[in-house]
Formats: structure tokens, C-alpha cells, sequence
């Protein structure tokens, strides 16, 4: 966890690059729309500046995720660890839209990868902490076994961080609640169970090899012409077009001109008042011993699609949102 990164992205910069303004010229000068919501319940946004901001710099805090502060130049943070999920998200986007140009049907490793990176950015993000506490904080009530790691996990609480309270301000949380989620991270991404996997890949495992839930994967693209078809980027990273008891769905922005939407149905409470609990334990027995589905739905160029997921990231937004185009649709 040795690290020289100071300036520390939640929203990954590959993502945005993937919107960028114009993708062509060198990274350092890549640039991104920002609007600034002023109205949500009317999804007014505002643009901040006609050139756009800076993706190098932009959706990111210094030292964010930096626990203990070695030297002017040296820190122990978690940017590597972050890094392992970040660095093949852009040939992996490709490579599952380069698939649906081509009728590939085999989509699932580039659909679990990516979502794996997705779901990852709703939990680092900082926007996110009560949220991110709410679903994984019991992580940080247990301590790695390794002694090693345990040393370098109570950094979190004992380490050089001089701008913790600063951070913890900034992103309107306590000091306490901040270290509460780094620790959440730590033990999230860097012990190792038995299985040679981390907690967040075991998180993932459940998710999608659960016989208790049916998984439906929709992948809205649009034309490059008309130019005008842009999604959104929310500076949380991600929204929720539903979240019950029965049914979660998840969208993230792919490209500037494709998102995806990932649905996790609870088959036990969504069919309670169809089926008996005989039958229902009957279903998901039956689906135990079959190999995971994950059923795939490609929508092309359905603007209504569009507009409804710019209106949901415009409404969940924390109070920033980005777009490859000065003109956002359908608001």
C-alpha cells in the first residue's frame, strides 16, 4: 500500500475519459462538461464553464484514501488496491460493446468485471460514506488475521493523516464515520479468504451466483449521430431506477453514448403472492443445481430510455453532473 499518488479520483479516470469532450488529444488535456444541479425535483442543471473542467483533476480529493503519511512524497493508501479493478475497465467497456456490435452472446466475464469496478466506485465514493456504512460498515468491526496486515490496518486510526478532519468536513461525516468507512475499504479489498478472493469478489460471488436471485443485465446504446444522444456521468457514479425488497436495479454510465443496468430480483419476496413457499423452494432448488444465468437485454438508440436514466442520475446526484455534450437529453 506504499503509494506517491496524492491526488486521489472516486470516479475512476478512465470513466470520464470515456466521455471525454474529445477523446483524441493527449490524456493531461482531456476535458469533461460539468453542470451543476440546481433544481432536481425540476432537473435543472447549469454549465460551470463552456471549455469544461479538467479530467485529471476532476472527482477527486488529495490524500482521500491515505491513512498514514510517511513524507512529503510517500504515503500508505488504498489507490493501489483500487487500481487492480480500474486499469482493464476501459478495454473491457470496449471489448462488451465491440461484442454487441458483433452479436457475441458471451458477455458475462465483461459483465461481472465491470460491475465489479461500478459497484466498487458506489463504495469509495465519498459522496456515498453513510450509504457505503450502512451496506458494508460490519467490515470494519472485525481486524485482519495476518499481523502484518493488522499493523497496517490500525494505521487508519493511529496514522500521520493531518487533513483527516478536513476530508471528513468536506464530505460532511465525522472523523469517526471517516475512519469507520476506510476501514470498511481495507478489509473489503485487501485480506484474502481461503479462497484466494477478497471480500468485495465475495460480495460479487453472492450477487451472482445466488439461486435465491434472478439477474437481468440491459445495455441501452446510442448512434454516434445524432451527436445529441449523450449520458450523463453522476458525480456519485451510479443511481438506482428501483431499490425494494424485491427488486434492486443499478445503472452506471458505460460511455458517452451507452450506460447499463444491472437488476437483482429476490425471488422469494417477488413471488410470495403468486406462488406457495413450496413452490418457490421447489424453483430456486432447481436453479441451485443448474449453472448461473445471467439474462442480457440490448436496447439500441430508445431515447426514452436515455431520457428517463439522464432525469434518475440528474435526481440522485450529489450536486455535480457530466456530460460529452454542452446539450444534455431529455431533461
Amino acid at each position: 500500500m506504499l503509494s506517491k499518488a496524492r491526488n486521489h479520483h472516486f470516479v475512476a479516470q478512465v470513466e470520464q475519459r470515456l466521455n471525454a469532450i474529445d477523446s483524441t488529444v493527449s490524456k493531461k488535456n482531456q476535458r469533461i462538461y460539468s453542470f451543476q444541479v440546481n433544481d432536481r425535483e425540476r432537473y435543472e442543471i447549469e454549465l460551470t464553464s463552456s471549455n469544461g473542467v479538467k479530467i485529471e483533476k476532476n472527482l477527486s480529493s488529495d490524500d482521500l484514501y491515505s491513512f498514514d503519511i510517511l513524507n512529503e512524497k510517500q504515503r500508505l493508501n488504498l489507490e493501489k488496491a483500487f487500481g487492480k479493478y480500474e486499469q482493464d475497465v476501459g478495454n473491457l467497456t470496449e471489448s462488451l460493446l465491440g461484442k454487441l456490435e458483433c452479436s457475441n452472446a458471451d458477455l458475462k466475464g465483461e459483465i461481472l468485471e465491470i460491475f465489479a469496478l461500478k459497484l466498487l466506485n458506489t463504495f469509495r465514493n465519498p459522496h456515498c460514506i453513510e450509504k457505503t456504512i450502512n451496506i458494508i460498515g460490519k467490515f470494519a468491526t472485525v481486524q485482519p488475521q495476518d499481523d502484518e496486515l493488522r499493523e497496517l490496518y490500525k494505521k487508519i486510526d493511529n496514522g500521520n493523516q493531518p487533513e483527516k478532519a478536513n476530508i471528513a468536513s468536506e464530505f460532511s461525516v465525522t472523523v469517526e464515520q471517516y475512519n469507520l468507512w476506510i476501514k470498511s475499504l481495507f478489509m473489503i479489498l485487501i485480506p484474502q479468504t481461503e479462497q484466494g478472493i477478497n471480500s468485495l469478489e465475495l460480495i460479487l460471488k453472492n450477487f451472482f451466483d445466488s439461486p435465491d436471485l434472478i439477474v437481468n443485465v440491459f445495455i441501452n446504446s446510442f448512434s454516434d449521430t445524432p451527436s445529441k444522444h449523450n449520458v450523463l456521468l453522476s458525480d456519485r457514479g451510479f443511481s438506482l431506477s428501483s431499490n425494494s425488497e424485491d427488486h434492486a436495479t443499478y445503472e452506471f454510465n458505460l460511455t458517452s453514448n451507452a450506460f447499463i443496468n444491472y437488476s437483482f430480483t429476490d425471488i422469494k419476496r417477488f413471488a410470495k403472492d403468486s406462488f406457495s413457499p413450496e413452490q418457490i423452494q421447489s424453483f430456486i432448488a432447481s436453479r441451485a443445481t443448474q449453472p448461473t444465468e445471467v439474462k442480457v437485454h440490448v436496447n439500441k438508440d430508445d431515447t426514452e430510455a436515455l431520457s428517463r436514466y439522464n432525469k434518475n442520475v440528474v435526481y440522485q446526484s450529489y450536486k455535480n453532473v457530466y456530460c460529452k455534450s454542452k446539450q444534455v437529453y431529455g431533461l
